[in-house]
């Protein structure tokens, strides 16, 4: 069951849940962008929420995606997206920009700048990060 915040009408898994409580629209997030970005970006919202339980809110600078707990993050970057996502174990792939050690899991940086690096091993890196938490 989810609660929405009244002040920033950010949805949350649960009543008084910490947040940073800032109300920010989706398009600010793109705005000075990469044009292809938004296109990239409802592609991956398209899948992700497609997955049961899922809930979208955004930040002052990056979409959450919270299955539980927070399973991918995205941060637009003027000619990037920035996928963050989790692990249990250290992944192998040329796919992952950067991977850090924190708290009992990775996390792990994807870069996509277009449509065609959507690809089913991006995807896979994020149902697996999903399934995680």
């Amino acid at each position: 069951m989810s609660w929405i915040c009244p002040k920033c009408e950010r949805e949350l898994k649960h009543e008084n849940a910490w947040h940073n409580c800032v109300k920010v629209d989706l398009d600010s997030l793109f705005e000075g962008k990469s044009k292809e970005l938004p296109f990239v970006f409802d592609t991956l919202l398209l899948e992700v929420m497609n997955w049961k339980g899922v809930v979208v809110s955004t930040t002052q600078n990056c979409i959450v995606f919270v299955h539980n707990k927070t399973f991918l993050i995205i941060r637009p970057m003027k000619k990037e997206l920035d996928l963050k996502f989790y692990s249990k174990t250290e992944e192998e792939s040329n796919l992952i920009s950067k991977k850090i050690f924190h708290a009992g899991k990775y996390q792990n940086h994807i870069r996509v700048s277009s449509l065609d690096d959507i690809t089913p091993g991006v995807l896979r890196f994020i149902k697996k990060s999903y399934e995680l938490l």
